[in-house]
This record gives structure tokens, C-alpha cells and sequence, in this order.
């Protein structure tokens, strides 16, 4: 399994939590942008070795806000992706409830979208306020039934911990989008990184943090609700209905090589090696697209040249070389947030039998205290009450 990531860095309004990278949508040329994300795809996917087999491939385009782009950008940089990779086996694009309309979202299915992700994160309006959100609920129910005409495969995303969130708001909401009855849902604790208006809001005293102890109930509530609904944690942080869960974003946690193309977009080819675009996109659009800088020929072209490998590294992306011991590390990181767990016999193979020694031996407190477990065919896997404490166990695990 390989995947293909999109990043569309444009917004109308940035969400206060929010720190990916993203610009004004006002700032957009949207078939300026078009044009770049198709060279570069025509460049980098096609000189990467992930077309190389005949593994399926997955098509994500997320941000940023996607669903501002308009439909005719939208048919042609799907077009052109499509025309490259085939066709995916799940091809993913994130929206929001505002932006939802009849017109587009014909356009994403007969563009070949098979999957829609929409960010909900609460269905009471004064706590979508709290974080910028520019939906609201009624916004997003109405999105969720127009979506619901064309797509049979549809996740809506809830955050917990969110200011102002009680118990029984958070209820409301696992309430109100069971009724939905989506196919996947994610649901995340409220994250202040560093640098976002967040952040900035709760250092300041406008806002409180949900404690730890508010948020362990919060997280309890949801796996109760949602599992009593039929909907399986496969994920740390996400549930599916069976055959519904996240073939691209499975892909991530199991290792698998995948291409990001767009301002700040990362890749990995499956073995050491990681690379990030710049987030800039006036450097990035100057690189792919102004004659003489970076990439000469038009995207619907058999053949662009491109600048040398080392110009490359340094004008539009950092490539960086995985060390064993990170390998080792985010093997272990990555694999425990799944329910299934980490492989001993896969970790022992890629790294030797004394590194899973190691391994076994520093989870063995967590196993006798019942944060881990240890299957008959050697998977490891944190227990329900070692989800609570993921990022202790996991960090005590390198």
C-alpha cells in the first residue's frame, strides 16, 4: 500500500487551534496552484518508486480547507492526478460543512472522490465560537445529508476538551452525529500547540484547559458511546464501522511509503528517508512554475526537467536520513496507537532479535500492570487503560 497527499494551504479563516500550515484564501491563484501541484505530481511521483509495484495506491487531499477549491480547478487537478497513479483504491478529500453545495459535491464524486472526510468537531455552536470554527451545527447536519445523496463512505471529525465543553455537551454531541450515522469517526483531544491563537487565548486567561482528569472521562464517554454504536477503535484516536476504516491514513501508522505534494507536505519512501516541502508558497509556486527557477514544460507534457537533486534540497524541501534508532522509535510510536499493536516478530526482523529483547524487556512493567498486552502471536498492544497514558508508555518504550 502507498499513498499519494495533497495539501491545499488555503483558508478563509484559520481555526484557532489549528497549526498547520495554511495562508488567506484571498491570497489564492487557484489555477496557478493547480499548475504546480500537477508538475510536481508529474515529476515526483513518476521518479518515485512508489508506482514501482502493484500495490494500490490511495489519493488524499487535505489542508488547509480543499473544499474551497473551485469545481473546474478541482476536475483538473484530478484529472491530472488520476491520470498518473490510475485509479486509487480510496480517494479522499477533507471538506468543510460551509462549503458543501450541490454543485460541488457532484464534482468530487464524478471527479473520482470515493471518500469524504468533514471536520464537525462539535454540534453546539457556542463551543465551535470558542475555536473559530465558521460553521455551524445546522450547517454541518444539512453538508452531512447533502454528502449523504452521492458518497457511501463519509467521516466526521469531533474534538473533546474543547473550552467551555462539559460532560454533558460532549454527550450531546457523540448524540448527535450517532444519528448522523456516519461510516468513520475521528475524535481528538483539544491540542494547544505552540504558536496558534489557542495557544495565545489560554496563556493569556481567556479561556481555561480542560484538566487531565476531565479529559480522561471525556475520552472514556466517547469509547463507551461509540462502541456501543458498533463502531471499532482501530486507532487510538479513530472508529470505524467494519471495512470502513482508513486505508491511506493505516498506511501512515504501518510504515508504508507515500508522496506529499504542495507547500509543507512530507513524504517517506518506506525505508530512512524523510522529506518536507518548504512551507512557502510563494517559493513554492516561484520554484514549479516561473520559466528559468525550477521545473520547465507544462504538467500536461510527457516530460518536465527539473534542477539538480542538491538545487532541489535546498530551494524547496529539507531530506532528511532516519538514523536505526529513530526507525526503531517510530516503529514502536506509531504501531501501539493501532489496536492491532506492534508485531515482535516484524520488529525483530527489521532490527534483530537483541533490539526486541530490549524492547520486550522495558514493556514488561507495563504488561504485569496491565497497560500492555502481549497476544499468543506476538502483537503488543496498549489495553484500554494504557491508552490514558500512551505517550508515557510509548516514551518509556525508547
Amino acid at each position: 500500500m502507498s499513498g499519494i497527499y495533497v495539501h491545499i494551504p488555503f483558508c478563509r479563516r484559520k481555526c484557532f487551534y489549528c497549526d498547520f500550515y495554511s495562508v488567506g484564501e484571498r491570497s489564492a491563484v487557484w489555477s496557478r496552484f493547480v499548475e504546480a501541484i500537477c508538475r510536481e505530481a508529474k515529476h515526483r511521483i513518476l521518479s518515485s518508486r512508489i508506482l514501482d509495484h502493484d500495490s494500490p495506491l490511495t489519493l488524499y487531499i487535505g489542508g488547509g480547507t480543499p473544499s474551497l477549491i473551485p469545481p473546474s480547478e478541482f476536475k483538473r487537478l484530478a484529472a491530472n492526478l488520476l491520470e498518473i497513479i490510475g485509479t486509487p483504491v480510496e480517494f479522499t478529500i477533507e471538506v468543510n460543512p460551509d462549503d458543501v453545495t450541490p454543485e460541488k459535491v457532484s464534482t468530487w464524486f464524478d471527479s473520482g472522490v470515493n471518500r469524504v472526510s468533514m471536520g464537525v468537531q462539535s454540534f453546539v455552536d457556542s463551543e465551535l465560537k470558542a475555536v473559530g470554527r465558521r460553521h455551524t451545527a445546522n450547517q454541518a447536519m444539512d453538508a452531512y445529508d447533502l454528502l449523504r445523496t452521492a458518497f457511501s463512505n463519509i467521516s466526521l471529525d469531533l474534538i473533546f476538551g474543547l473550552p467551555g465543553q462539559a460532560m454533558a455537551s460532549l454527550d450531546y454531541s457523540l448524540s448527535e452525529i450517532i444519528k448522523l450515522n456516519p461510516d468513520h469517526i475521528s475524535v481528538y483531544s483539544l491540542m494547544y500547540e505552540e504558536r496558534t491563537a489557542l495557544t495565545r487565548m489560554r496563556d493569556s486567561g481567556q479561556i481555561p484547559e480542560t484538566s487531565d482528569i476531565d479529559s480522561e472521562a471525556m475520552f472514556m464517554l466517547v469509547n463507551h458511546r461509540l462502541r456501543e454504536k458498533g463502531f471499532d477503535r482501530y486507532e487510538i484516536s479513530n472508529y470505524a464501522k467494519p471495512g470502513f476504516q482508513s486505508i491511506h491514513n493505516s498506511a501512515y501508522w504501518k510504515g508504508f511509503p507515500y508522496v506529499g505534494l504542495g507547500p509543507a507536505a512530507h513524504s517517506y519512501d518506506g525505508l530512512c528517508c524523510r522529506r518536507a516541502n518548504v512551507p512557502d508558497i510563494k517559493k513554492y509556486l516561484a520554484f514549479y512554475l516561473d520559466d528559468g527557477y525550477g521545473i520547465s514544460g507544462r504538467s500536461d507534457m510527457k516530460t518536465i526537467s527539473l534542477k539538480s537533486e542538491e538545487q532541489v534540497k535546498e530551494e524547496i524541501c529539507i531530506i532528511e536520513s532516519l538514523s536505526v534508532c529513530e526507525l526503531r522509535e517510530e516503529m514502536i510510536m506509531t504501531r501501539l496507537r493501532m489496536a492491532e499493536g506492534l508485531s515482535i516478530n516484524e520488529y525483530t526482523q527489521r532490527f534483530g532479535i537483541d533490539s526486541a529483547g530490549s524492547l520486550l524487556a522495558l514493556a514488561d512493567k507495563w504488561i504485569s500492570s496491565g497497560h500492555l498486552s502481549l497476544s499468543s502471536d506476538n502483537m503488543l498492544s496498549l489495553s484500554e487503560k494504557g491508552i490514558m497514558i500512551s505517550d508515557q508508555i510509548i516514551a518509556s518504550l525508547f
